[in-house]
């Protein structure tokens, strides 16, 4: 079985999702988590001190299903990568059809001249094409012309740190298949297509952020302070409990869902014994990521003025009973499940972005193999 997997990283914990390959399809197998310590978004310093930890997790894995990880993606931090949206029009050699080899050539020539020479570039998204007046979000392939005005969006990194990062994985004997930045990750664990404006809301351990991209543009993105640790935090603190007893309990009794009777948990406050009511703090947490999540829609609309969107949520919450339920009573949006409902990483938007790169791509979906490579030899002869 031929199986592949990615990384994402959290404050608290590295995730690993693992995939078997079909052909150009994967099937998802498993979403794994291991605890690192000292992550500060400096990359090269974690991976030197934790990529142990997470290849023992991976070896693991490969056991469990008699088979080798081919590949092993990368999804950066936030602080990592650099991002720029620009615009030029390229010169063909004559005027003539476009193909997908013109397309390749025209990025390549944005990237030198709007990227320093010692930049990586890891995505190098077309946002609009412009052929002699007419607008294209899609490669205009086979469309005559003499001149193609692109507006692209780069994300990189510095070649010294993709080199480091290779170094790492090479030194483990491990391939490292490509590096995706998080907000694409994240845009990847629900999308797959260009469609109506579409945004994805991330709730991580220490933070929360939104992507969101329409047709005629790319990636809005804004981080809040709501947070699953903050949720924590804020239980402990309306009951009076610790933050590690509040975290248990977080996890044990917290559920989105009604709870159909009444229960009481005993917890050991201070010096003495407490009763408290299930119901009671399921109302309090649930009050409380509401008005939260109400706040953070209020700004997504202000930030991409837009009044109709496609909707979801991934992250830490995801996994909680009912938590999708509860969205739809007060979210005045449509909503969509990731493709992996009950996994808490961006990791498996990780691993379907990198096998798929649908937002790069040079060609048409429907285009056979055979006519793509026709194109090419036509254009080289």
């Amino acid at each position: 079985m031929k199986v592949v997997c990615a990384v994402s990283l959290d404050k608290d914990k590295a995730f690993i999702s693992f995939a078997s390959v079909k052909g150009s399809r994967l099937a998802f197998l498993k979403e794994s988590e291991v605890s690192i310590v000292g992550y500060d978004n400096d990359i090269i310093f974690f991976l030197k001190d934790n990529f142990e930890v997470i290849n023992q997790k991976i070896v693991e894995m490969e056991g469990k299903y008699s088979c080798r990880c081919e590949k092993i993606f990368l999804e950066l931090p936030w602080s990592a990568v650099k991002e720029k949206r620009v615009e030029d029009i390229v010169t063909l050699k004559s005027r003539k059809k476009i193909t997908s080899s013109d397309i390749s050539r025209a990025k390549k020539q944005l990237e030198d001249k709007f990227l320093n020479w010692d930049d990586f570039c890891i995505h190098n998204i077309i946002i609009n094409y412009d052929v002699e007046g007419n607008s294209y979000t899609e490669p205009p392939l086979g469309v005559w012309a003499k001149k193609i005005k692109i507006k692209a969006l780069f994300v990189w990194v510095k070649d010294k740190v993709y080199k480091e990062i290779e170094d790492v994985f090479y030194n483990a004997d491990r391939n490292l298949g490509s590096i995706i930045a998080p907000q694409i990750s994240r845009f990847s664990s629900v999308f797959s297509d260009k469609d109506k404006t579409q945004v994805v809301v991330s709730i991580d351990y220490d933070q929360s952020n939104f992507i969101a991209r329409n047709k005629d543009d790319f990636f809005f993105g804004k981080e809040f302070d709501f947070s699953f640790r903050k949720a924590i935090e804020e239980l402990a603190k309306r009951f009076a409990l610790k933050i590690p007893l509040a975290e248990e309990i977080f996890q044990r009794y917290i559920s989105f869902k009604e709870i159909p009777y009444f229960k009481e948990i005993t917890v050991k406050r201070n010096s003495g014994y407490i009763n408290l009511s299930t119901q009671t703090l399921n109302s309090f947490i649930k009050n409380y990521i509401k008005s939260e999540i109400c706040y953070i829609l209020q700004e997504i609309r202000e930030d991409i003025s837009k009044d109709d969107f496609i909707l979801s949520f991934i992250g830490r919450l995801n996994v909680k009973e009912g938590f999708y339920g509860s969205l739809q009573s007060y979210v005045p949006y449509s909503l969509k499940a990731p493709l992996q409902r009950l996994i808490v990483s961006s990791s498996y938007g990780c691993l379907c972005y990198g096998t798929s790169r649908f937002l790069e791509q040079d060609h048409k979906k429907n285009e056979p193999i055979f006519r793509r490579v026709l194109n090419i030899y036509r254009e080289y002869f």
